[in-house]
């Protein structure tokens, strides 16, 4: 299917909850046609002017260079292998396995190395933008300038203090400033972030339908993490909720139904789908399978 960054998929409204399934994703890769050799391929699901959702994939001794940089927050989710990113102007490098979630904050230069055995597979997910609206290109303007050891011009960069990262226990309270607050993420140093299983904040959504919601990071402009949908019990239906802003559900395993409180319209979401709700739209969502839904959420605005 066409690319349309800002406007994907592009033939359908973007005001209207949809299930997006394999024959609505398209196919990108950073970068093209002049870095193909040091480039990822990337599976789009979602991208509107608030937020885009999809999943790239890293062979094992690949990397994808140039560094890249956006106008949006960005978040990974690992799904599986495992995944060195680095910010290229600090040097800093952040390793990850499966289920840590990293936070880009909007633009930091980072690029990606899979030094495991596995093929790495990783949810993104970006709010406001992925690139500069009005354009189709990504930035390729920092093709060489990577900070290492024994670099060529390391005397070039400047000297960046080490961040103290604290453990942090979190409330409901937190969202929108989670892990820190939001104006941390907003300083000349962009420091990479890496959310293991013990540094999400679990949240229980719903009284009388209960959830369990893990925001590995929750800032001004996303809201990322993972939710269950339990077999069983009154959880496997939720409460009424709608959101300010735009939302998609990857589903990485179980089936996940979804049914539109006002129209009635019900969605059936299988592994590798995505649901995308829009701003301001009541759902509820059910679990009529005999396994939990294990889903990757992202939402622009709670």
């Amino acid at each position: 299917m066409r690319i349309v960054h800002g406007n994907h998929p592009y033939n359908v409204p973007k005001d209207q909850p949809m299930r997006i399934g394999r024959e609505q994703v398209g196919y990108f890769t950073y970068p093209d046609m002049e870095f193909l050799e040091t480039s990822d391929l990337n599976t789009l699901f979602v991208s509107t002017d608030k937020l885009t959702l999809g999943y790239y994939e890293l062979a094992p001794g690949a990397q994808f260079s140039p560094p890249d940089h956006h106008p949006g927050d960005e978040c990974y989710y690992l799904l599986q292998g495992e995944l060195t990113e680095v910010n290229c102007d600090t040097g800093q490098a952040c390793r990850l396995q499966q289920d840590d979630v990293l936070l880009i904050p909007h633009g930091a230069p980072h690029g990606g190395y899979n030094f495991g055995t596995k093929k790495m597979k990783a949810v993104f997910a970006l709010a406001p933008n992925m690139v500069k609206p009005g354009t189709q290109t990504f930035p390729t303007d920092l093709a060489g300038k990577w900070r290492v050891l024994n670099g060529a011009e390391e005397e070039k960069y400047p000297k960046h203090p080490a961040y103290e990262q604290k453990r942090i226990l979190g409330t409901i309270d937190r969202l929108g400033n989670w892990p820190v607050p939001d104006e941390e993420h907003r300083g000349d140093l962009k420091y990479l972030r890496v959310a293991h299983e013990d540094d999400k904040l679990c949240i229980i959504n719903g009284y009388d339908h209960p959830y369990l919601m893990k925001f590995a990071y929750s800032t001004r402009y996303i809201h990322f993490g993972e939710m269950i949908i339990p077999v069983g019990g009154n959880g496997r239906v939720t409460d009424p909720e709608s959101h300010k802003g735009q939302t998609a559900i990857y589903v990485a395993s179980g089936y996940l139904g979804v049914i539109i409180t006002e129209t009635r319209e019900t969605f059936k979401i299988h592994p590798d789908e995505v649901m995308y709700i829009p701003e301001n739209c009541e759902y509820r969502m059910m679990n009529y399978e005999d396994e939990p839904v294990h889903a990757i959420f992202a939402i622009s605005e709670l």
